[in-house]
């Protein structure tokens, strides 16, 4: 197994230890490990370039991690009571589309979609709400809203790009 997977599946190895402390309010601690899952992050792709093993695991597991970190935060703070249920609806649509559309894009064209500016920026704003979430700051919902908003926003990104056979593949 490549370095980079490696990284991958320790930084998946974080997520309950993150859940558990937002749950046990160890805020700072859980926001300690969130950055460095978020490092973790980074580092694997870096690896994974500068070791020439980019694989076909790689690219799957890596932006799986990155939904499942971000999907059970937002499902945290939404058990807790401190963001809205709609606010994890309105999360989930389309993180399912981009899901469901990578999945047919693989099976009829045999490619994987590889990430593009609005999907980067998406991820950092939602990096961005995550902190903001996790210290309890002001503006956290208005951060997360423009954070899922960014998402929609990559979500038609990607189909316009995947129906126009314009995405590059990873």
């Amino acid at each position: 197994m490549s370095l980079a997977n490696k990284i991958t599946i320790a930084r998946a190895g974080l997520i309950p230890v993150i859940l558990i402390l937002l749950i046990l309010k160890e805020r700072e601690a859980a926001l300690a490990c969130f950055l460095l899952a978020s490092l973790g992050d980074i580092l694997d792709g870096l690896a994974a370039r500068a070791r020439h093993e980019i694989s076909p695991l790689g690219k799957v597991l890596d932006p799986a991690v990155d939904k499942v970190l971000y999907a059970s935060l937002i499902g945290t703070f939404t058990a807790t009571g401190e963001i809205p249920l709609i606010a994890l609806i309105l999360y989930f649509i389309p993180q399912l589309g981009l899901g469901i559309g990578a999945l047919v894009l693989h099976r009829r064209a045999r490619r994987v979609q590889g990430a593009q500016i609005p999907g980067k920026a998406a991820a950092v704003l939602t990096f961005i709400a995550m902190i903001f979430l996790t210290l309890s700051l002001p503006y956290r919902l208005p951060a997360l809203y423009v954070a899922i908003g960014a998402g929609y926003l990559a979500a038609l990104h990607y189909l316009r790009a995947a129906l126009s056979g314009q995405g590059r593949s990873a």
